[in-house]
C-alpha cells in the first residue's frame, strides 16, 4: 500500500496513472504535468493560478513546522497575509529539514586540526577569531565543554608545544648517527632565512629532516652563518664529529661558512656552542671575509661567472683535511642540481643561442600583449610563456610554447610584424628545444628526495648520450660544457665514494677514482666507530666546553687524547679490516640499473654487517639541496598575512610544517 496522500492542491488535478499524467481541473488551463507529486501541482498552482492557490490557503489546514510531529497538532493558516502563509504552506510541503548527523571528533583531533591549518595549509592565527570560523567551532566546543577552548592565542602555543615535541623526538633519533647536512639560504619580503636540512637512512629510504628556518639578522658573512649552523646543531645536541658532509648553493659566503666549520670540527678553533666571536677571532674573519649585504646569491648571480671555477674547484668545495692523519673530515659539496644547471647555461651563453633566444623573447612578449592574446584565447590557443633570466628552464618553456604557435605566428606575420622570423629561424629554435628536451627530463629527476650519487651520475650520462644522438653545433657544445663541469663533481671525494658503494654504477670510476674512496669510507668507517664508542667518556663538544676554563696546553691535551681514541690501534685495525672488505666487494659483479640499492644492502647485512653499517650510513649523501629551496615555498604564503611575525614563531611554524605528519 502507498502512502496516503494529503497535499490537498490535488483537488486542482486529475490523475491518469496509464499515461502518468496530471491533468488541471482549473477552468481554462489545460495544462498537464508529468507525475503525481505534490510538490510539482503545488508549484503550478501557485504560479499560474494564484487566486486558487489563496483561497486553497484560507480553508485548509496544515501541520506546522515547528511543532511535534503529531496528526492532532494542527493550525489554520489565515487568508488575511496571504504572501506569508504561502511561504509556510510551501516549507510545510516541499522543503524538508535537514536530518543531523553524528559525528566524532576528540578534543585532541580539534587541537591537531587548528595546528595544521595555521603551518600546513599556512592560515593566519586570526582565522581562530574569525566570526564565519566561530560559528563552526563553537557549537563543537560547547559539546566538549568549558575545559576545551580554541581562539589565537592557545593556537600560538599549541604551535610552539607541538614544534618543541617534534624537535624532542627528532633529537632523540639523530643520536649517534652520521648525518649530511643541506644548507641554503633565501629572502622573502625583505626577512632573510637559512635553511638548515639533515639527511639519513632508515630500511630502505632516504630520510630528509628539517632541523631549522633559522631567519638572518646580520650580513650574511661566512662566520655569521657558520655561527647559525653550529647554533641550530648545538639545539639537538648533534656532535660536530657526526657531520660528514655539508652541501650548499655556489653562493660567496658558503664555502667559507663550510671552511670554518671544518676547522672547529677538527680542533683548530674552539667550538663553545656561542654564536658571538672572539675578538682575535672576528679580527681575522674580517681580514678574509667579503660581507654580502643582501640575499645569498642565486642562479647566474652566484658569483661563479667572476671565478675560475675549473681551477679553483678545490678551494670552492671547502675542502679541509684533518689535522691528524685518518681523523674526521668534513667536507663541503657543490648542488650537483645547480652544477647540472649552470652547464646548461653555459651552452645557452654561446652567440647564435643567445641571439636566437633573444629573437624568440620578442615575439612571445608580443604574443603576451592584451589584443593578440585576447585574439589566441579565442583560438583555444595556451597562454604564451616569457622566459625569467634567472633559470634556462623558463627559457625551455617559452621556446617549446613558441614552436606550439609557429603557424599562427607565420599567418599573422604579415600584418604584425614583430612576429616575423625567418624560416630557417624556426627550424633553429625546433632543434634547440629538442636539443634541450634531455636536460629537462634530467633537471625534473634531479628533484627527487630519494636521488642517490648513482642515481643522479646514471641520469647525467643518460642526458650526455641522448644530447649527443641528437647532433648539430648545440648539441655538441652542451655536451662539452656538461664535461667540462662533470670534473668538479669528480674531484669530490663524498662523491665518489657514494657512487663506488653504488654496485649499479662503481665500474665507472677509474682505478685512482676507486682508491679516493676507498681511502674516503674507511676514514667515515672510522668516524662511524668513534660515534658508536663516543657515547664515551668525554664527547668532543664536551671537550672544548670544559677545556675552555683551562689553559692552552690543556685544550692540546684534550684533543691529543681524542685523536687517540680514534686512532689508536683498534681503529687502525678497524680500518684495515674494512679496507680488506672494500677490495672485496669492488671485485663483485655489476648490479643492474633497475634494481634497488637499498635492497641490495639489506641482502648483504647478514653477511657482512660492517660493510652494511658503512654503505647506509654514507649513501644517502645529498648531491643536491633543492629540498632546502623547496622547503622555502611556504614563506610565500606564510608572510603574505603575518609580515609582522616574531622569528621564532615563524620557525616554530615552517618546522611543524616540514617535519610532522599529521593523521598519521
Amino acid at each position: 500500500m502507498g502512502r496516503h496522500q494529503e497535499n490537498p492542491v490535488r483537488l486542482y488535478f486529475s490523475y491518469d496513472p496509464i499515461a502518468n499524467k496530471s491533468r488541471c481541473q482549473i477552468e481554462g488551463c489545460t495544462a498537464e504535468i508529468a507525475g503525481n507529486h505534490g510538490g510539482n501541482l503545488q508549484r503550478h498552482v501557485q504560479r499560474m493560478h494564484p487566486s486558487a492557490f489563496a483561497r486553497l490557503l484560507a480553508s485548509t489546514h496544515v501541520e506546522d513546522p515547528s511543532a511535534p510531529s503529531s496528526s492532532a497538532s494542527k493550525r489554520l493558516f489565515s487568508a488575511v497575509d496571504s504572501k506569508r502563509t504561502v511561504h509556510c504552506l510551501q516549507d510545510t510541503v516541499v522543503v524538508k529539514k535537514p536530518r543531523a548527523e553524528q559525528f566524532h571528533i576528540t578534543p585532541d583531533s580539534l587541537r591537531d586540526a587548528c595546528v595544521e591549518l595555521v603551518t600546513v595549509n599556512g592560515r593566519p592565527f586570526s582565522l581562530m577569531d574569525d566570526t564565519g570560523f566561530r560559528k563552526i567551532l563553537d557549537p563543537v566546543l560547547d559539546i566538549m565543554g568549558k575545559s576545551v577552548r580554541i581562539d589565537s592565542e592557545i593556537v600560538r602555543d599549541m604551535v610552539s608545544e607541538v614544534a618543541e615535541r617534534e624537535r624532542e623526538n627528532l633529537r632523540n633519533g639523530l643520536k649517534g648517527k652520521l648525518l649530511m647536512l643541506k644548507v641554503d639560504a633565501v629572502t622573502y619580503r625583505n626577512r632573510s632565512v637559512l635553511g638548515i636540512n639533515i639527511q639519513y637512512t632508515e630500511g630502505e629510504r632516504i630520510i630528509l629532516r628539517t632541523l631549522a628556518v633559522r631567519e638572518l639578522h646580520e650580513p650574511h658573512t661566512g662566520s655569521y652563518i657558520s655561527s647559525v649552523v653550529r647554533e641550530v646543531l648545538k639545539t639537538y645536541g648533534i656532535d660536530l664529529r657526526q657531520l660528514y658532509s655539508i652541501t650548499t648553493d655556489d653562493g660567496i659566503t658558503m664555502p667559507e661558512a663550510v671552511s670554518l666549520l671544518s676547522e672547529f670540527q677538527n680542533g683548530e678553533a674552539e667550538y663553545d656552542g656561542d654564536d658571538s666571536l672572539e675578538e682575535g677571532e672576528q679580527r681575522h674573519e674580517d681580514e678574509r671575509t667579503t660581507e654580502v649585504k643582501g640575499p645569498l646569491a642565486w642562479g647566474k648571480g652566484d658569483g661563479l661567472l667572476t671565478l675560475d671555477i675549473y681551477e679553483t674547484s678545490g678551494n670552492v668545495t671547502g675542502e679541509i683535511h684533518s689535522v691528524v692523519s685518518g681523523g674526521p673530515i668534513l667536507r663541503g659539496v657543490r648542488c650537483s642540481a645547480h652544477v647540472f644547471h649552470l652547464a646548461v647555461d653555459d651552452a645557452l651563453q654561446d652567440r647564435n643561442a643567445s641571439s636566437l633566444v633573444t629573437k624568440a623573447r620578442r615575439v612571445s612578449e608580443k604574443l603576451q600583449t592584451p589584443n593578440v592574446s585576447a585574439f589566441l584565447s579565442r583560438l583555444g590557443q595556451r597562454k604564451v610563456v616569457v622566459d625569467r633570466l634567472s633559470g634556462w628552464l623558463s627559457t625551455y618553456d617559452m621556446l617549446e610554447r613558441l614552436c606550439d604557435l609557429k603557424t599562427f605566428c607565420q599567418d599573422m606575420a604579415p600584418t604584425i610584424q614583430e612576429l616575423h622570423l625567418k624560416g630557417l629561424e624556426w627550424e633553429e629554435m625546433g632543434l634547440l628545444v629538442c636539443t634541450l628536451k634531455p636536460a629537462k627530463v634530467t633537471a625534473r629527476l634531479l628533484q627527487s628526495e630519494q636521488l642517490t650519487a648513482g642515481d643522479f651520475f646514471g641520469a647525467w650520462l643518460k642526458c650526455k648520450i641522448e644530447t649527443d644522438k641528437i647532433g648539430g653545433p648545440f648539441a655538441t657544445l652542451l655536451v662539452e660544457c656538461l664535461n667540462r663541469r662533470q670534473h668538479m663533481l669528480f674531484e669530490n671525494e663524498p662523491f665518489l665514494a657514494a657512487v663506488f658503494l653504488d654496485p649499479r654504477y662503481k665500474v665507472l670510476l677509474t682505478e685512482a677514482q676507486t682508491e679516493q674512496a676507498k681511502s674516503r669510507l674507511c676514514n667515515a668507517w672510522g668516524m662511524i666507530q668513534a660515534l658508536s664508542q663516543n657515547k664515551q667518556q668525554f664527547p668532543l663538544t664536551e671537550v672544548y666546553v670544559e677545556s675552555s676554563t683551562g689553559d692552552a696546553d690543556d685544550e692540546i691535551e684534550e684533543m691529543l687524547r681524542a685523536r687517540e681514541r680514534e686512532n689508536g690501534d683498534e681503529g687502525m685495525k678497524c680500518k684495515i679490516m674494512m679496507m680488506s672488505m672494500l677490495n672485496a666487494y669492488s671485485s663483485e659483479a655489476r648490479l643492474k640499473r633497475e634494481e634497488n640499492i637499498f635492497r641490495y644492502w639489506l641482502s648483504t647485512s647478514q653477511i657482512n654487517a660492517d660493510l652494511y653499517k658503512l654503505a647506509v650510513s654514507v649513501i644517502p649523501f645529498p648531491v643536491t639541496q633543492v629540498s632546502v629551496e623547496r622547503a622555502f615555498s611556504g614563506l610565500k604564503y606564510m608572510l603574505s598575512l603575518r609580515a609582522r611575525m616574531n622569528d621564532n614563531t615563524l620557525e616554530d611554524i615552517l618546522f611543524v610544517r616540514l617535519n610532522k605528519q599529521f593523521g598519521v
